[in-house]
């Protein structure tokens, strides 16, 4: 490995990292709080590391190696969310809440461990949410730029998060498609934003709820979480806005150049929608039959809750945690399938799950017909068998780890097992809330200590796609003659 290459990258990580600590920084100076310790010691932390790291020449040739990649992507998160953890700790926040709510900022889950939200400070609910924002950038960037350096073996390591018709969405040049991806998100945060303020937010509050819905992840201002505005207006847009969130930045990208058919043309663009249309159905009904809203209001209540699951975006206006039994499940299924692949989206993504179900499909036909030859296509291209045993594979361990972290729940943090195995979805797949007490703002200050950890350790494996964390504990994988 290129160690020196992997150093020089982390130097300019860092370096962006402390200029993005430069924001709150400015608001603690013009709000004339006391508060510039709590940025301006990680910022200096941050120059004088990234400074030392990227001294001399330039180490990077256009190409990284898998394991260079996967350094870059796992331990670099990590160090992220650690120096994120500085600003809450000098604010007097306990460290392991304080590493809580920076692992559940950068990882965009929007799970909360500072309890009431009245007492935080101006600069630090900014910095929650560029800490969201910074991390859902960095997924995108992750998955659409620095996957197709690594190649084949890196796509098999985020098993399927780019699948069959990825070739053709990845522009040819990577700077071209890094500048497009970052042009895109920041001008879409900037469009919700003023969309937000115009629909009677506040400036400060439009710009903290645009970094949010755009990331998927979901932090509140208020500890009434949007329930506060009490207006349909913003919840209308806030649904349109959670929706375009879960789908694929690189396809929207697509169909900005190509035009909005290329979405209908996508096979996990349409599987996401039919998914949320059908789920709408039955909840809507579900809710109808049980008497909780009047006559058609069940429907606009039931699709916001659902976008917010499925999208991982976790936000909430109702109190779904009294919903009927029925309801309650699908939204705690939702969280399992995630949004699409290229999204800023948790869970297990919506490509995935439908090659999954494609492939049972097929597997039945190949029963009644053994000698049948067949193939999964998804937007009309062949997915490699190989690469659907390895989303195969992954929802096998996926669903070993949800019960693993269900279990230590109920365990350390004296749960029941609906709200155990809730807390552990909800972590995985990057949504926030669950269920029972996890349903409201900043419950998981209620956590012990060492149930704080299992959450923060689940977030990190679940937004890290499981196999890049996992893979560095494996000395075969550092060992270059165990590689070859």
């Amino acid at each position: 490995m290129q160690k020196k290459l992997v150093l020089f990258l982390w130097g300019k990580v860092l370096l962006a990292f402390a200029a993005c600590l430069l924001v709150p920084l400015f608001l603690t100076v013009y709000m004339n709080n006391n508060h510039l310790a709590e940025f301006g010691l990680p910022i200096v932390i941050a120059c004088l590391w990234g400074g030392w790291l990227t001294r001399g020449k330039n180490p990077y040739n256009g190409r990284l190696t898998l394991r260079e990649g996967t350094s870059l992507i796992s331990i670099g998160f990590v160090l992220l969310c650690l120096l994120g953890t500085l600003p809450f700790y000098l604010a007097g926040y306990p460290f392991v809440d304080a590493l809580f709510e920076s692992v559940s900022g950068f990882t965009t889950t929007g799970a909360s461990a500072l309890g009431d939200l009245s007492l935080v400070p101006l600069e630090l609910l900014l910095w929650r949410s560029l800490s969201e924002w910074l991390g859902g950038l960095g997924i995108v960037l992750i998955f659409v730029t620095l996957i197709p350096q690594v190649g084949q073996n890196a796509m098999r390591l985020f098993t399927g998060e780019l699948h069959g018709e990825s070739a053709e969405r990845i522009m040819p040049r990577i700077v071209e498609t890094i500048r497009a991806i970052v042009y895109f998100y920041t001008g879409f945060t900037v469009l919700i934003g003023v969309v937000l303020y115009l629909a009677g937010m506040s400036g400060f509050e439009a710009l903290n709820y645009a970094m949010t819905i755009i990331s998927t992840g979901g932090f509140t201002l208020h500890n009434d979480g949007l329930a506060v505005f009490k207006s349909p207006l913003l919840n209308i847009l806030l649904l349109i806005f959670m929706f375009i969130s879960g789908g694929n930045y690189v396809l929207y990208y697509k169909a900005y150049k190509e035009g909005l058919h290329v979405l209908w043309q996508d096979s996990e663009y349409k599987s996401y929608l039919f998914l949320l249309i059908i789920s709408t159905i039955m909840v809507s009904y579900n809710l109808w039959w049980n008497g909780v809203y009047a006559g058609w209001h069940n429907i606009p209540h039931a699709f916001y809750q659902l976008a917010a699951f499925v999208s991982t975006t976790g936000f909430a206006v109702d109190d779904y945690d009294q919903w009927p039994e029925f309801s309650k499940y699908c939204l705690f299924l939702l969280m399992f399938v995630g949004g699409c692949s290229g999204s800023t989206a948790g869970g297990i993504k919506v490509s995935r799950i439908t090659i999954l179900l494609k492939d049972t499909w097929e597997e039945l036909k190949r029963t009644i017909h053994p000698k049948m030859v067949s193939t999964i296509k998804m937007s009309g291209v062949s997915v490699a068998p190989a690469m659907v045993d390895s989303i195969s594979r992954f929802f096998f361990i996926y669903i070993v780890l949800f019960f693993l972290s269900t279990l230590l729940f109920a365990l350390l943090g004296d749960l029941t097992m609906f709200a155990a195995a809730g807390a552990a979805a909800s972590c995985l797949a990057s949504v926030g809330t669950a269920f029972e007490q996890f349903a409201d703002v900043g419950t998981y200050k209620t956590l012990s200590t060492s149930a704080k950890y299992v959450a923060i350790v689940t977030m990190l494996l679940g937004r890290l796609e499981i196999y890049s964390v996992c893979i560095i504990f494996f000395s075969g994988f550092w060992d270059k003659d165990k590689r070859q």
